[in-house]
């Protein structure tokens, strides 16, 4: 029977597979195969095995098996004592009476360490069955038992996907109520709802709030999506949907396949909402790990993020008029409309993404839920255990939080930086390496059991600067791992040149290419992140070392060749080619004719103008600068124009300031352009919104010690009634009065127009970003601003 896995879960019966039938049913299966068990390294075998096994007769622990097995660890055969207990729940409790073994613990020290108790079940089962959710299986039952399983090739089916939002209010003080519940999918567009009105789009009048709660589960149940999306509903709609459904005593439990209703857990700081056999996807997770340095929305809100990548976004409607239309019963139907269209928006932007997180999945060999909610890290991390699992490695264990925090403390060398020429430079081309740190690491063979190895002390990868050398006669773990997915992304972009950008076969192939870019980028700073299992500062510094070493190689050549260099930073150069492009190609094939293993330098552009702004403290600015292209487009690194926290107004000043310098070359214009700024300021020419400044919150408000603006704005909604927590974007607005300028912070829901500090506004924020480009001319205009 051909399957298609959608999600997967662990139970008492075994691993719990939920998916699609060839002929399209929607059911469970069970695996009873997957047996727990946890590694035992060992300095004396019969005597570990000996004191191991007293422990458990002596504790009565349920352990089923004791066996040994060989495994690699950290590049070199060992043998291990393998501990198979009833459950996987067991694995903890027996694992915690045999560490009284080793000697630090004052123990024999027979044993040394444990290994893979932590582990979630399911996750294991995925890793070591080299499978993974949204792939085809070939699988034989009986009944609902899975005999046998393998992985087939097949187009993948169509997802049932629906949408949902909620809109919350305190209807009664202190209580937060949901007044309306919008859904959107494929052949889906409804509204449900307890208060009447002349409604224009398809709406669900009910008597209450229980029963806008049980036709929202009528509705999941008759539709039967594969997935359910939302915009910050793992931190919001799902815990108060969770808490309302269990006051009103509405039975959720069907939102689950298993009907186990949501689940909530805590993942670090962030709370996850689960749905078992049904997969909730959270898409403000993925935009906030992985999207969100690649965006230039000022805040993570749903309006902003579906502008930049749908075009389309939220109707205009604060806080306080969902209340007022309310609380007053007019405007319903704007209400409706407005909660209609964030469903709408969360679904299309379900359906741009979700190809993305689908790749993503297949790489790492975790599952949907799992996968859309994990940052860089631990996309890295789970492909590395995929990996490891594949090659009977051991995976190492995970840092306590005393070795997590003598991490955060060591540093190291980063990458070069040419220190800018401050000004306005023409015709500068920008060249890059591509993947640099990556393509060392597959190239040097940067790996944890490489490092420093007996076999190549006189002849390895030697490392400029420091003490260390990588093995050249065998392939390191991390190498390997993250040179297979450059040479595949080399080959799919090898591929993507004979298609058309607009086929089917090209989107399919450059979304696959996208998530291995995505792991790829992440794997240098997985080595230097203080919780990773793979942790290695000699790792990580010897990456940096290369990089400064070929980067000032790259600059060296180009000065040689009459390609003066302006800035450069890391993995890239500006280099001042004068109107000599065939040359500079011509030595950039050069370049990359030297260049070891899989490294490559590229034209990134060619720009008719650059300009490098000085930096607050002197000097010049790392990062900070704007380039003009041949086509008349701006590129811009590094100043407030793409900073989001700052307010529009001065975002938008500088952005001009910027244009005029650079594209026309007119400083008196920009002074004058500033002047014309200030006035209108002063003059009140000016809507409230373009004077917001927007900050997330990223832990609850009580946790915060440092009071910030954000924070005080975000406290006086909360004493408003109003609920904010993390992940929350506070908008505030800083108002005339005493005190500092964060007791004078005020969400812009309750801002008074005729309080705001103007003079603020000025000094703090226009001013000091305009200045920032105008520095950079030596102007007799500048006493005229003051």
């Amino acid at each position: 029977m051909l399957f298609y896995l959608t999600d997967i879960d662990d139970s008492e019966e075994g691993i719990l597979l939920f998916g699609i039938t060839e002929n399209g049913r929607r059911e469970k299966f069970v695996d009873p195969s997957y047996r727990p068990y946890f590694l035992v390294l060992y300095s004396d075998k019969e005597k570990a095995i000996k004191e191991i096994n007293e422990i458990i007769k002596k504790n009565s622990l349920p352990v089923t098996e004791i066996t040994t097995e060989k495994k690699i660890f950290y590049g070199k055969q060992q043998e291990f004592i393998k501990i198979y207990t009833k459950r996987h729940q067991d694995l903890q409790k027996v694992r915690d009476a045999i560490k009284s073994i080793e000697s630090k613990r004052g123990g024999s020290g027979s044993v040394i360490d444990e290994y893979e108790y932590q582990l979630p079940a399911y996750r294991v089962y995925l890793a070591e069955k080299d499978l993974s959710c949204l792939r085809w299986l070939d699988i034989e039952v009986e009944g609902n038992i899975i005999k046998s399983i393998k992985k087939v090739e097949a187009p993948a089916p169509k997802l049932r996907i629906l949408a949902f939002d909620m809109e919350v209010i305190e209807v009664q003080r202190g209580t937060p109520s949901i007044i309306m519940i919008s859904l959107y999918g494929e052949g889906v567009s409804k509204i449900i709802t307890y208060q009447k009105a002349e409604y224009t789009i398809d709406t669900i009048v009910v008597k209450d709030e229980r029963e806008v709660i049980s036709s929202f589960i009528d509705i999941v149940k008759d539709y039967d999506p594969d997935i359910i999306s939302g915009y910050n509903t793992d931190l919001y709609d799902m815990p108060i949907l969770r808490e309302r459904a269990k006051q009103l005593k509405v039975n959720i439990s069907i939102l689950s396949r298993n009907n186990s209703g949501i689940t909530l857990s805590k993942r670090a700081r962030f709370t996850t909402a689960r749905l078992i056999g049904r997969v909730h996807i959270d898409i403000f997770n993925f935009v906030f790990n992985i999207l969100s340095p690649m965006l230039q929305s000022e805040q993570l809100t749903l309006k902003n993020v579906s502008q930049e990548l749908l075009g389309d976004t939220k109707l205009d409607m604060e806080y306080e008029d969902i209340v007022q239309a309310w609380d007053k019963g007019h405007e319903l139907d704007r209400l409706a409309r407005y909660c209609l269209k964030d469903s709408e928006l969360v679904y299309e932007l379900t359906k741009m993404l979700l190809p993305d997180i689908e790749e993503l999945t297949k790489i790492t060999g975790q599952s949907l839920f799992d996968t859309s909610r994990m940052p860089y890290s631990q996309l890295v991390e789970w492909y590395y255990i995929k990996r490891a699992k594949q090659q009977n490695r051991v995976i190492p264990n995970q840092p306590k939080f005393d070795e997590i925090k003598e991490r955060q403390k060591t540093t190291y060398e980063g990458g070069f930086v040419k220190e800018p020429e401050v000004g306005l430079h023409k015709g500068v081309a920008v060249v890059d390496f591509a993947s640099l740190y990556p393509s060392i690491i597959a190239t040097y063979n940067i790996s944890i059991d490489s490092l420093n190895c007996s076999c190549c002390k006189n002849n390895g990868y030697r490392i400029p600067e420091l003490p260390y050398w990588f093995c050249k006669n065998k392939k390191g773990f991390e190498a390997q791992a993250v040179e297979e997915l450059l040479i595949e992304r080399l080959e799919l972009k090898k591929e993507l040149k004979n298609l058309e950008p607009d086929s089917h076969d090209y989107l399919i192939l450059d979304t696959k290419q996208r998530a291995l870019k995505t792991i790829i980028n992440a794997s240098y700073g997985y080595y230097a992140y203080p919780a990773s299992r793979w942790y290695s500062k000699e790792c990580a510094e010897s990456i940096t070392a290369l990089g400064r070493y070929w980067i000032k190689e790259v600059l060296r050549k180009a000065e040689e060749r009459g390609f003066h260099a302006i800035y450069g930073d890391t993995d890239s150069a500006f280099l001042k080619f004068e109107g000599r492009k065939e040359e500079l190609e011509k030595f950039i094939k050069e370049i990359n004719s030297s260049l070891p293993g899989l490294m490559r330098l590229d034209l990134e552009d060619f720009y008719i103008k650059g300009l490098f702004v000085p930096r607050e403290s002197g000097g010049v600015a790392k990062k900070r600068y704007a380039l003009l292209d041949e086509k008349g487009r701006l590129k811009v690194r590094g100043l407030e124009i793409v900073r989001r926290d700052l307010s529009r107004y001065a975002r938008q000043t500088q952005q001009e300031i910027l244009k005029i310098c650079l594209i026309e070359e007119n400083i008196d214009k920009a002074f004058q352009y500033l002047q014309e700024r200030l006035k209108a300021l002063k003059e009140g020419k000016y809507d409230l919104k373009e004077l917001v400044v927007y900050e997330q919150l990223s832990k609850p408000v009580s946790e915060y010690k440092l009071i910030s603006p954000h924070v005080i704005a975000a406290r006086r909604l909360l004493e408003r009634g109003i609920p904010v927590g993390e992940g929350s974007v506070i908008g505030y607005i800083i108002q005339k009065g005493s005190g500092s300028i964060s007791e004078r912070a005020y969400p812009v829901e309750f801002a008074d127009p005729s309080k705001i500090d103007i003079n603020y506004y000025i000094d703090n924020q226009i001013i000091p970003v305009a200045m920032r480009i105008l520095k950079v001319f030596e102007s007799e205009t500048f006493p005229k601003l003051f």
